[in-house]
C-alpha cells in the first residue's frame, strides 16, 4: 500500500466515525436510510482489498484486489466534498446537513463505479460479496499493557458479550496479551471460569525466583514461569496451544532489543541481581524507572508473533510471556522450553538482529497501528473494521507509589502516535495498581465492575458502527 492510499484509507475511517459521532449527538436528524446511503458512499470508497465472505465468518481463502480506477472515481470525490468536514468548527447539524446534500450529488457517480466493479470482477464475487464488505464491519480490539491495572479489561469484554458483541481479531501487549489470549482462545469466551481461575492463582502458580541460565529476555527481580498458564492453555490430549490455534484471530507485540544497544545497557539491566535483603520495593521502582531507557525505538523495536505462518506455530503462553518481560523486572523463562518456539525466537533474532526480547509495552502499549497494518495486511480478510482501543496505563497519582508517576507519564507519550488508526480509545481508571499482578478475589470483583462501568459510554457508538448497512435497491433505477 503507498502513502497516498494509506493516508486516504484513515481520512475515510475518521470522516465515518464523525459522521456516526454527529448522528448519535443529533439523534432523528437524519432518517435511517440517509445515515445507511452516507455510511455505504464511504465504505465503497474505502475499497481496496478484500477477501469474499471473510465479514461474514466465511471466508473464500483467495483475496481479491478491486481494480483501483473505478473505486478512485467514488474516493476522490467523498474526500473533496465531506473531507472538509474533518477540518474546523461546524454544528452536528450542518454536518449532517451538508453530509446527505453530498451524498445526493455524489449517488451517480457511486451507482456508476459500483455497476462497473461488479462487471470487472463478476468471476470473483458477486454483488452480495461486494455489499457484505462495503457494509458489514468487523470488531477489532488492540488491548495495551499496565501490570495489574489491565484487569479491567475482563469487565468491560463482560459488558460487550452481554451486547452480543465480541472481537473479531485481537492485538495485545503484556497484560493486554495475556487477557487477549484467553479471549481468543475460543468465541464467547466463557469469562466466569477465566476469572475463576485467576482468583485461585498463587504466587508459586505464575512466579518463582530468577533464573540463572541463559533466557530470551533480560534478567529480572522475578522470574515469570506462568506454570499454571501453561497448564490450562492446552489441547484436550495434552498438547500445547499454538497461536495458530486459537479461535479469534490474535497477535502479541514484543519488543526486540537491538543487538548494539543493548551491548550499551547498564550493567544492571544485564546482569543477575539478586533479590536478597531490604528495600526490594526501592530497587523495583529504581528498574522500572530504567527500563524507560526501552522506550527509545534506538534501543527496541516491535516484532508481531502470530501475523505470519511462521510465529503461528509459537505456543500460546510464551507468546504471551515474552509480551509481559518488563525490562529488568520479570524475566520470562518457561516451565519447560519448547523447541519450536526456542527455533522461531532464534529465527527472529537473526530476522530482526536484535539480542534478546522484552515487554511489548515498551515500543507500543497500546498497539493500535499494529493491528490497523494487520487488517491492511489480510489478517482477517475484510479491511472493514471499527477499530477499539483499551488503555489501562493512564497517569494517576497514587501516593504509595509515586516511582510508577514518570513512567505511566513517559508511557502516555505513545498514545498520540496510536490516535489516527483507532475509532475509540477507553482509557480506564481507576485501575487497581499495576503492580497488583495477582489481585484478592475482592480486587478481581472491583476491577471487573469498574471495567464494565467504563465500557458504557462507548456502547452507542460501537453498536451503531456495527450495524449492517445494505445497499439502496432503489439507486440501481435510473
Amino acid at each position: 500500500m503507498d502513502a497516498s492510499l494509506r493516508r486516504a484509507l484513515l481520512k475515510l475511517q475518521h470522516l465515518e466515525m464523525t459522521l456516526l459521532r454527529a448522528h448519535l449527538a443529533q439523534p432523528g436528524y437524519l432518517m435511517d436510510s440517509e445515515l445507511q446511503r452516507l455510511r455505504y458512499l464511504i465504505g465503497f470508497a474505502r475499497l481496496y482489498r478484500f477477501e469474499p465472505g471473510a465479514a461474514q465468518g466465511a471466508p473464500s481463502g483467495r483475496e481479491i484486489e478491486v481494480h483501483q480506477p473505478l473505486v478512485e472515481s467514488v474516493r476522490s470525490q467523498v474526500l473533496h466534498q465531506l473531507g472538509p468536514l474533518l477540518r474546523g468548527k461546524r454544528s452536528h447539524k450542518d454536518v449532517l446537513t451538508a453530509s446527505v446534500k453530498a451524498c445526493r450529488r455524489m449517488r451517480p457517480v457511486l451507482v456508476n463505479a459500483r455497476r462497473e466493479v461488479l462487471a470487472y470482477h463478476a468471476a470473483e464475487f458477486d454483488a452480495v460479496a461486494l455489499d457484505v464488505e462495503v457494509g458489514r464491519k468487523s470488531l477489532v480490539i488492540s488491548a495495551g499493557g499496565g501490570g495489574g491495572a489491565g484487569y479491567v479489561y475482563i469487565g468491560a469484554m463482560a459488558r460487550l458479550r452481554a451486547l452480543g458483541l465480541w472481537p473479531d481479531y485481537l492485538v495485545g501487549a503484556s497484560i493486554g496479551s495475556l487477557i487477549g489470549a484467553f479471549l481468543a482462545r475460543e468465541r464467547f469466551a466463557d469469562l466466569d471460569a477465566i476469572l475463576d481461575w485467576a482468583k485461585a492463582l498463587r504466587a508459586a502458580d505464575m512466579f518463582s525466583l530468577p533464573s540463572l541460565g541463559p533466557t530470551h529476555t533480560l534478567p529480572g527481580l522475578t522470574r515469570l514461569h506462568l506454570r499454571d498458564m501453561h497448564r490450562m492453555m492446552t489441547h484436550a490430549d495434552g498438547a500445547p496451544l499454538r497461536l495458530g490455534d486459537l479461535a479469534v484471530p490474535y497477535d502479541a507485540v514484543i519488543a526486540g532489543v537491538h543487538q548494539r544497544a543493548y551491548r550499551h545497557l547498564p550493567r544492571a539491566l544485564r546482569q543477575f541481581v539478586s533479590t536478597r535483603g531490604t528495600g526490594d520495593g526501592r530497587r523495583l521502582g529504581r528498574r522500572m524507572l530504567m527500563a524507560l531507557a526501552f522506550l527509545n525505538p534506538q534501543v527496541t523495536h516491535p516484532i508481531v508473533l502470530g501475523r505470519d505462518a511462521q510465529t503461528r506455530w509459537m505456543r500460546v503462553t510464551d507468546a504471551v510471556g515474552l509480551s509481559a518481560a518488563i525490562p529488568g523486572v520479570l524475566q520470562y523463562e518457561p516451565p519447560r522450553r519448547d523447541p519450536d518456539t526456542t527455533d522461531i525466537l532464534e529465527s527472529l533474532r537473526s530476522e530482526h538482529r536484535v539480542a534478546l526480547f522484552a515487554d511489548g509495552g515498551v515500543t507500543a502499549n497500546v498497539p493500535a497501528r499494529i493491528a490497523w497494518e494487520g487488517v491492511q495486511d489480510g489478517r482477517i480478510g475484510t479491511r472493514n473494521v471499527f477499530h477499539l482501543a483499551l488503555d489501562c496505563f493512564r497517569p494517576q497519582y497514587d501516593p504509595r507509589h509515586l516511582w510508577l508517576w514518570p513512567v505511566t507519564q513517559a508511557v502516555a507519550l505513545q498514545l498520540p502516535l496510536q490516535r489516527k488508526y483507532y475509532d475509540a480509545l477507553v482509557r480506564f481508571g481507576p485501575t487497581l495498581s499495576p503492580i497488583n499482578l495477582l489481585p484478592s478475589a475482592r480486587d478481581f470483583d472491583r476491577a471487573c465492575r469498574w471495567g464494565e462501568r467504563q465500557i458504557e459510554p462507548i456502547v452507542p457508538l460501537l453498536q451503531l458502527a456495527l450495524t449492517p448497512v445494505e445497499w439502496p435497491d432503489q439507486w440501481d433505477t435510473r
